[in-house]
């Protein structure tokens, strides 16, 4: 069941497009993440949808709800901002009791809904504590609680993680996560990080310059990106301008032939025969194999030297030397043990691994 629909949705300063003709469903119950770089119009579509900015033209409902022009304080939606905006001289409490406070809610009921949070977010022993006596971890739940203390039926988290460190982020990814799917709330998060959205999400909607690329599943849009930026926006790829011949082959830039499967011709784009400007080719780094000999190498083998090495302990990430460009290949120590800069090599490229994509275009 959809229960927030956005139709049309444009928000425009002067001249300049932030949204630009939005259409989106938000299905029920869902985490879904709103990813992109910095500027495409993220965190302004989810102010729009919280009512913090009025659309210039669209529509945005909830429920069967039209509530474009409905203030922010009658749309029973729970906000937690990039700078979490708590209260400092509250407790963690008062934090949390602040919404019910504002709607009145009975002393009783609201130190019964108060305590009840307390135990959800796993800080029933700091109720009484300063703000500024918590850790980033403790104050991102308690600005959650404090976004769900009036049981909203949206909840929407503006890059709620960003001021953390790398591990304590991590571990708030699968919290939030693992509340989120607890609750049941329909949530709206904004990250300009591709791994936490690979990580939390439902469904991703990749934005690009406004408008809305690419939406699906993470691992659908990690597979099968529709363009040259949502494949180099998602994880890491190996994308190369190629020369069609309007057969399974394809040319790459230094002039070798190599076989792409039928499906992915067909599902990535369609270019027509010699055209290099507008298809590339995209290989993920964990799709190439790589092999120091080949007795018989077939059609999709390439010959190479290995010129840098990144090695993160569980993983190697080989950059590779080919005639006319390179690639990055991923690969364990265990499956490459000898393994060294400068050494001959030879990388496959799978014929159902390599997609041919839309290339990145200017609007």
């Amino acid at each position: 069941m959809t229960h927030l629909t956005l139709q049309a949705v444009t928000k425009r300063f002067h001249t300049a497009y932030a949204v630009d003709h939005v259409d989106l469903a938000v299905p029920d119950g869902k985490l879904v993440c709103f990813l992109g770089p910095s500027g495409c119009g993220k965190t302004t579509l989810l102010r729009i949808i919280a009512g913090l900015e009025t659309a210039t033209s669209g529509t945005v409902a909830f429920a069967g709800r039209d509530l474009t022009r409905v203030p922010a304080n009658q749309r029973d939606f729970g906000m937690v901002f990039q700078s979490l905006a708590l209260f400092p001289h509250m407790t963690v409490a008062q934090n949390i009791a602040y919404p019910l406070r504002l709607r009145r809610v009975a002393k009783d009921a609201q130190a019964a809904r108060v305590a009840e949070l307390l135990e959800l977010i796993q800080l029933p022993h700091m109720a009484d504590r300063p703000i500024s006596r918590l850790s980033g971890g403790q104050r991102q739940r308690v600005a959650i609680a404090r976004a769900i203390a009036s049981s909203p039926k949206l909840l929407l988290l503006d890059e709620p993680l960003s001021a953390l460190d790398a591990k304590l982020r991590e571990a708030m990814q699968v919290e939030i996560r693992l509340l989120q799917q607890r609750l049941g709330i329909t949530t709206i998060m904004v990250t300009h990080d591709q791994r936490e959205a690979m990580t939390m999400a439902d469904e991703i909607v990749v934005m690009e310059k406004g408008r809305i690329a690419q939406v699906g599943k993470p691992l659908d849009i990690y597979r099968n990106p529709v363009s040259e930026f949502v494949a180099d926006f998602i994880g890491l790829g190996n994308i190369l301008p190629v020369t069609l011949d309007g057969t399974d082959r394809i040319a790459l830039p230094g002039g070798q032939q190599i076989l792409v499967d039928a499906v992915q011709r067909a599902t990535g784009t369609t270019g027509t025969t010699g055209t290099t400007g507008d298809v590339r080719l995209l290989i993920r780094p964990e799709d190439v194999s790589m092999r120091a000999v080949m007795g018989n190498p077939g059609p999709n083998v390439l010959a190479g030297k290995v010129a840098f090495i990144r090695d993160v302990g569980s993983s190697l990430e080989a950059t590779i030397e080919c005639a006319g460009f390179t690639l990055t290949a991923a690969t364990t120590p265990r499956e490459t043990p000898d393994l060294r800069v400068g050494m001959p090599i030879f990388a496959e490229l799978p014929p159902h691994a390599c997609k041919l994509i839309a290339a990145r275009t200017a609007h």
